[in-house]
């Protein structure tokens, strides 16, 4: 018994022994200063290797399933293995990250998807169209940069960092910034270098990508030259203020901002020196490049896979392009849809309210100022679109140069002219006029001053009383000027009086009309 009571005893023993032992493990692990520091989540980056498998160019990668991608232009979300990324792991979002794959779209997808990953990246990127595959929702933590990832969104471009020029495309370059500036736009990041970066560039990484390649230049220009979803930039100038530049050098119209060297024939538009090119507005530098609109079917490269509307020029050969305040049409409003005019700045420009994708309606006014002024604008679902329109300016009359109503000019009589502005000119009395000032007596004209007809003397008696400022008197008989009294007695009218001189009838006038002159010359005096 003995026996089995010391056994028994020493079972309860151990038993109380090992639940005071528990006790005790657990208080100590609930008390905080008994424990010890946390065990740090492993943060991960790609480090672009991929199995061999993977980058064969001939694995079709599984379809998508059927969600919607968060960015609008991606192709689809195609997510990647939940054991490759954090779910909602983003604690701020601070940067978008420009990755290199080091390998294929295709392949580059399948390893995402792959378990044995340990990687992944938010949104994938083709080379050859920018095709754009989403793979991590924007709220998750991919694992792309390391210590970075919970505060970073990455972008992977297909390619390797040694060959940029065949990986590094135009179209690559452009689906990247639009993507880029959606990113900073829906996260309030800043649009710049110190936000939008490579791999390279943060902290505790050994990657190089994109590398030395990547022309971040033309990149940030292509990123801030984006307009935002849903909005519709209007830039209107004044079509006689357009800016007319001339080409210093040989030089070309292009169809993108990168350099000769990179394009083909038909990209490429080439202009002599001394070429004209007039545009209607002018883009902020992308990398070395200025992007040019202009009026469709004008200029030298009118035809040339238009590149008569868009095209992008070197700008330092060519003249110093004009500012845009120098061709706005200040004063022009602009409504969307029959909406209320929206007034331009002081460069001309003005942005709408967001609208919705599709076709819209744009006005041009400016009452007094410009002819009005529509157009037609189709709005993708993102990005937006930048309008350049021309109006005419509305014609101004020419002041008159005499301040008023004409002064002479017109017709006196039957044939008489007052040269304009010369208040009670001179008109001619029928014939032309003699060295002595006189009308030539051989040709007898039929109507008019010296006819014998009275008629109201349009350019003397009324030009005089405008220079006066007196009221014009009654009608007088026009040609030339009798002495006071004559004539004005019935019984001594001109006809009688002539009839009685017994002299010639035309010495007597040439008398009478010499006197007269002298006399006017004396009131005028």
């Amino acid at each position: 018994m003995t026996g089995v009571s010391t056994d028994r005893t020493r079972r309860a023993a151990l038993w109380v022994g090992a639940s005071v032992l528990c006790l005790s493990a657990g208080t100590a692990a609930a008390h905080p200063l008994a424990a010890g520091p946390p065990e740090p989540e492993q943060e991960r980056e790609d480090d672009h290797w991929r199995p061999p498998e993977l980058e064969s160019w001939a694995i079709e990668p599984p379809p998508p399933l059927a969600a919607d991608p968060e960015y609008p232009l991606a192709v689809a979300f195609d997510p990647a293995c939940s054991c490759n990324y954090s779910v909602n792991g983003i604690t701020s979002y601070q940067h978008v990250v420009v990755h290199t794959m080091q390998g294929s779209y295709g392949g580059t997808k399948s390893w995402f998807k792959n378990p044995d990953a340990q990687v992944s990246c938010h949104y994938i990127m083709r080379s050859v169209d920018g095709e754009v595959t989403q793979m991590v929702l924007d709220k998750d933590k991919a694992w792309h940069v390391g210590s970075s990832n919970a505060t970073s969104i990455g972008i992977e471009h297909e390619g390797f960092v040694d060959d940029p020029a065949k990986w590094y495309t135009w179209e690559t370059y452009v689906s990247s910034a639009r993507l880029a500036r959606w990113l900073t736009t829906r996260h309030d990041i800043p649009v710049d270098r110190d936000h939008i970066l490579g791999h390279v560039e943060l902290p505790n990484q050994s990657h190089t990508d994109p590398g030395g390649g990547w022309n971040w230049d033309m990149y940030m220009g292509l990123v801030h030259d984006v307009v935002p979803q849903g909005q519709i930039q209007v830039a209107v100038v004044d079509r006689s203020k357009l800016c007319t530049i001339t080409a210093t050098a040989n030089t070309y119209l292009q169809r993108t901002a990168e350099s000769i060297d990179l394009l083909t024939a038909p990209e490429l538009c080439p202009i002599a020196a001394g070429t004209q090119v007039t545009y209607l507005h002018a883009s902020a530098p992308i990398g070395t490049r200025r992007r040019l609109l202009m009026e469709a079917g004008q200029g030298p490269c009118a035809g040339v896979n238009g590149l008569d509307a868009e095209a992008f020029v070197d700008p330092t050969h060519f003249t110093a392009m004009c500012a845009p305040a120098a061709m706005a049409a200040v004063g022009a409003t602009v409504s969307l849809d029959g909406g209320p005019g929206l007034a331009v700045d002081a460069n001309g420009f003005v942005s709408l309210p967001p609208v919705g994708p599709g076709s819209h309606a744009l006005d041009v006014a400016g009452p007094g100022l410009y002819e009005p002024a529509s157009e037609l604008v189709d709005l993708a679902v993102y990005p937006g679109v930048r309008v350049a329109i021309a109006v005419d300016p509305v014609p101004v009359e020419p002041p008159d140069p005499t301040g008023g109503g004409e002064t002479g000019g017109g017709e006196t009589g039957g044939g008489g002219e007052t040269s304009a502005g010369e208040a009670g000119g001179e008109a001619e009395a029928g014939g032309e006029v003699g060295e002595t000032g006189l009308p030539d007596p051989t040709e007898a004209p039929t109507s008019g001053p010296g006819s014998g007809e009275p008629t109201t003397d349009a350019g003397g008696g009324e030009a005089e009383a405008e220079a006066g400022g007196d009221e014009a008197g009654p009608p007088v008989l026009s040609g030339a000027a009798l002495p006071d009294g004559y004539g004005q007695d019935e019984e001594d009218g001109c006809a009688c009086r002539s009839g009685a001189s017994g002299g010639p009838s035309w010495f007597a006038g040439l008398v009478l009309l010499g006197l007269g002159r002298r006399r006017r010359r004396r009131r005028q005096q």
